[in-house]
């Protein structure tokens, strides 16, 4: 008798991922096995069995979505995906996750906000969930993975391949790191343009919020938002310029209603205000994300009094540029604060 993990994938293969076709199709014969044993005629080349072996050759792991492994959150959305494939190891999920999702074309600014937000919010003790695409999923994945974090890539194709090519280091590094990379279409399946909404739900599905930087007019990230707003979850939004294409899609989001963020913090306070007190508690210095800000941090920790830009600029031997941007994350992130008479620690 065939099992119902071969049963799906094949059926998945045959139908080329119809969730509409597979849904019918197992709420008319009951079982998947029994749904193929009707459904293979019109597939007679494919054999169930020499398709999981397959599967499993390319250590893909399948997960249906009666089994226990199968995340609970991802089980509660609207057209729950029906199974998963998962490269790594898999991750509980019904701890604290937060997906953070924006455009592909992100500016510098946004990238680091990104990828702090995604330092941070790991420290913390959130999954940090995305979808590995250029710019601001890059990021935040990386910000994770700089924390010793737990990360999820969620893709809009088969796990034989990594899209986009150019992150194919990046997966590799959430591989190796103990993380994870899901799909729910199976391996040969391309990256179509439909896909990449379908997997916005999976995405949200996975988190208890999202947290949106960057998202233009018509960008994914505002599907990702619709979705998690369907799936009654928290939708956190970074502000910016009116006039800044990048934004007219966050601003509108919260115009009608999303969260205000400018600092992790906002999102602790609502998700998690244990993780908030035990994240004041810690060494500053430990939230630096590069020499510069290491080099600011212990510049103010050494006075007893504010310092003024040209000041840290003389102690660090930064130029005004660099120490003018270090300083600006570091007062997004609340270590920094400016007073009248310079900067100074919290």
């Amino acid at each position: 008798m065939l099992s119902e993990k071969a049963s799906y994938h094949s059926l998945n293969l045959a139908t080329q991922s119809n969730y509409r076709l597979l849904s019918r199709l197992k709420g008319e014969f009951g079982t998947w096995s029994n749904a193929w044993q009707n459904f293979a005629n019109s597939v007679k080349t494919a054999e169930p069995n020499q398709d999981l072996e397959k599967l499993n050759a390319l250590s893909i792991q399948l997960i249906l979505f009666d089994e226990k492994e199968y995340p609970n959150l991802l089980r509660e959305i609207p057209w729950p995906p029906l199974g998963i494939y998962v490269l790594g190891t898999l991750k509980n999920f019904d701890q604290s996750s937060l997906a953070i999702v924006g455009t592909r074309k992100a500016s510098e600014d946004g990238k680091e906000l990104a990828k702090y937000f995604g330092y941070s919010l790991s420290k913390s003790g959130f999954n940090i969930v995305s979808g590995l695409a250029l710019g601001i999923d890059t990021a935040a994945h990386i910000g994770s993975l700089d924390a010793s974090g737990q990360t999820v890539a969620v893709l809009g194709n088969g796990l034989d391949q990594i899209y986009p090519k150019i992150n194919k280091k990046l997966a590799e590094r959430i591989i190796k790191s103990g993380n994870t990379i899901i799909s729910e279409y199976p391996p040969g399946m391309p990256s179509l343009p439909h896909h990449f909404i379908e997997r916005n739900r999976i995405i949200s599905g996975l988190s208890k919020g999202i947290l949106v930087i960057e998202a233009p007019e018509n960008s994914g990230a505002l599907s990702t938002a619709r979705f998690a707003l369907d799936q009654n979850r928290e939708v956190f939004v970074i502000p910016g310029p009116i006039r800044h294409p990048n934004f007219r899609g966050s601003n509108e989001l919260i115009r009608q209603g999303a969260t205000l963020v400018t600092k992790s913090e906002h999102i602790l306070e609502i998700l998690s205000p244990e993780s908030l007190k035990e994240k004041m508690g810690k060494n500053v210095f430990s939230f630096a994300q590069n020499q510069e800000e290491s080099l600011i941090l212990n510049t103010l920790s050494h006075s007893r009094q504010a310092v003024d830009i040209d000041k840290i600029i003389e102690l660090t031997k930064l130029d005004a540029q660099t120490a003018n941007r270090a300083l600006s994350f570091l007062i997004i992130k609340n270590i920094v604060k400016e007073t009248e008479s310079g900067y100074t620690l919290y």
